[in-house]
């Protein structure tokens, strides 16, 4: 092996103080079934398969008929991270979010043990109106943890919450192509 090819792939991370950086995600993240996934975007990768970008190239393929299906939640309890996992030379990230979804009738229930024993994918929206992927075809997708909170007493916080965790060597990669949704086709290029 030419050591001289073995170049570090180090990106800067400079920043300008007093920029603003908005924390949080929007109220509404989507979410489709991994066996419905029949084509993944891509993410650039050098001639040692590090990966050279944090944004997916291309889009997903869902089968005929699959749309984007939408999960609404308290944003202002909404948790979205990740977190470096595992040993040299074989790290990766634990990409999690966990969604408050404020109802608690029939219609959550039936939603939280249709996601149980699932794989999905789920696109969250930053402030910034940037998407980001939780879930990995290398690995699978995400697993999704309900659960569901009746509150305590007259004034409690009830809600189902709906954890997604997934493994991934990028660290939450971003997603700019289009979200086919019953309500149209968001995120499109200009």
């Amino acid at each position: 092996m030419d050591k001289s090819k073995c170049f570090s792939a180090l990106q800067a991370m400079a920043y300008c103080q007093g920029t603003p950086v908005s924390p949080g995600i929007k109220r509404r993240a989507w979410f489709v079934p991994l066996a419905s996934i029949l084509g993944w975007p891509t993410i650039p990768v050098d001639e040692f398969l590090r990966p050279t970008s944090s944004v997916y190239d291309g889009a997903f393929t869902l089968a005929e008929g699959v749309k984007w299906l939408p999960l609404d939640h308290l944003p202002g309890k909404a948790e979205f991270k990740s977190e470096a996992q595992g040993e040299e030379p074989s790290r990766s990230f634990k990409v999690s979010g966990t969604f408050i979804h404020p109802k608690i009738d029939e219609d959550a229930a039936t939603a939280a043990t249709s996601l149980i024993n699932s794989r999905i994918v789920v696109l969250v929206e930053d402030m910034r109106g940037k998407y980001r992927v939780i879930g990995c075809e290398k690995y699978d997708g995400a697993l999704v943890s309900p659960s569901r909170d009746n509150g305590q007493g007259a004034t409690g916080t009830a809600g189902t919450t709906i954890a997604v965790e997934a493994d991934d060597p990028v660290d939450a990669p971003f997603y700019t192509g289009p979200i086919d949704t019953e309500d149209g086709i968001i995120n499109e290029a200009p």
